[in-house]
């Protein structure tokens, strides 16, 4: 018995299956690959800096730095300001000589803003270095994610399974189109062997 027209059509669209997604795993791979390549020149630099960089812009970091010292003078200059005119009304007139306790006043309020600013600066670099050490995580996990997503056999396993089909179906056809082979061969080894018990 030789393989029916539908069996050589499900072959035919078994092949095309396969064909057609062979194709569009390779579209799907290039425009993957030009996707993460994008991605990857913005993370490479990232990574390469490692987990001790740091993480602000120098623009934000100088906007940052620049509120510390100014709100901290403005603050130095309001307290600076409240002691001046403290002194004055316990001296009495318009040009009071400091006294020891007032020059000493004043520069604790001084030192009181040179430390607040300092505190300020140090939580600002804190801050940037673990912006960039979380930067650096970041592009470590996008780094990871594009090396998994670039393995093309995710993509493969479609084309496969549709190889198989169509090899299960080319094998099926192989079969029927040989069966009467192994049936003429069955028939004739009886026959031989019929007339072979009969000469005995």
């Amino acid at each position: 018995m030789c393989a029916s027209g539908a069996q050589d059509t499900i072959q035919q669209e078994d092949i095309q299956t396969m064909q057609d997604y062979n194709a569009q795993q390779a579209k799907q791979y290039a425009n993957q690959t030009a996707l993460y390549a994008q991605v990857k020149s913005v993370l490479d630099p990232i990574f390469n800096a490692g987990p001790n960089q740091q993480g602000m812009s120098p623009a934000e970091l100088n906007t940052l730095n620049a509120q510390a010292v100014e709100g901290t003078a403005e603050n130095y200059s309001a307290a600076g300001k409240a002691v001046g005119e403290a002194t004055a009304a316990e001296g009495g007139g318009d040009n009071p000589l400091p006294s020891g306790a007032q020059t000493q006043l004043k520069q604790e309020v001084a030192n009181s803003a040179a430390e607040q600013e300092s505190s300020e600066e140090t939580q600002i670099q804190g801050a940037d270095y673990q912006q960039g050490q979380q930067n650096f995580t970041n592009a470590e996990q996008g780094e990871m994610a594009i090396a998994a997503g670039e393995n093309p056999t995710a993509y493969s396993s479609a084309a496969i399974n549709a190889e198989g089909a169509a090899g299960s179906e080319a094998n099926a056809i192989a079969q029927e189109n040989t069966s009467w082979i192994n049936a003429s061969i069955g028939a004739a080894g009886a026959i031989v062997g019929g007339f072979a018990s009969r000469g005995t």
